[in-house]
């Protein structure tokens, strides 16, 4: 009995190593392209690591060293793709000179004329996002319209409509340190802050093109 065990404990492991070596090496496959590998070949992988580890049970004539280098061998490719899915945010951006710059971007649309002093509310907004966010200014973005035809509760008075778009950094005490920093500059054009809307956008990097390129790459 014992020995018919073992005789069909080879069987497994053959079959388990031919499962393994028709996927191909897949797990040389670097880091950053492993969720690109198929879903065919990560499943037949799962049936590798099973038939080794029945096989080897069966047999019980291997190590449980070799037991373990085979299971991992055949698991560490979905381990790696799963990681590559789940950690794309902690990939360096494509085409960004500085580690970790995203970009954020601040857009305000007010019905009040800001006048010659646009330019300087502009330049002030630029170093609240960076300040707030956390971010590099070299990549913050502005875009303010003023003299817009908007209503608020059904009159014209000061008022402003705002969005920040930003990779990562939008969160409960950030929103709040941006959102006061813009209240205050438009405060200083006489727009009170309980007629200003302030809305926040956390993209994903496959979905920001820059330099010819999105930051997933």
């Amino acid at each position: 009995m014992q020995r018919k065990t073992a005789s069909h404990g080879t069987i497994i492991l053959l079959l388990g190593a031919l499962c393994l070596l028709s996927c191909g090496p897949a797990w040389l496959v670097p880091a950053g392209m492993a969720g690109s590998v198929p879903r065919q070949m990560m499943s037949q992988q799962a049936v590798a690591a099973s038939a080794l580890t029945v096989g080897a049970l069966a047999r019980g004539r291997i190590s449980g060293a070799l037991m373990g280098g085979c299971f991992a061998a055949c698991l560490l490719p979905l381990l790696l793709a799963r990681g590559s899915r789940m950690g794309m945010a902690s990939v360096a951006p494509f085409g960004c000179i500085e580690d970790g710059a995203t970009d954020p971007s601040l857009f305000i649309q007010t019905n009040v004329n800001l006048g010659d002093k646009k330019m300087d509310f502009m330049k002030a907004a630029s170093k609240a996002v960076a300040e707030s966010l956390g971010k590099p200014e070299s990549y913050v973005a502005v875009s303010v319209q003023d003299g817009q035809d908007i209503i608020w509760g059904g009159s014209d008075a000061p008022c402003a409509l705002c969005k920040v778009i930003s990779l990562g950094s939008i969160n409960k005490e950030n929103n709040g340190a941006l959102t006061k920093k813009v209240s205050e500059l438009l405060a200083e054009f006489d727009v009170p802050p309980n007629r200003i809307y302030v809305n926040f956008f956390d993209l994903e990097r496959q979905n920001v093109g820059y330099n010819g390129a999105t930051f997933a790459g």
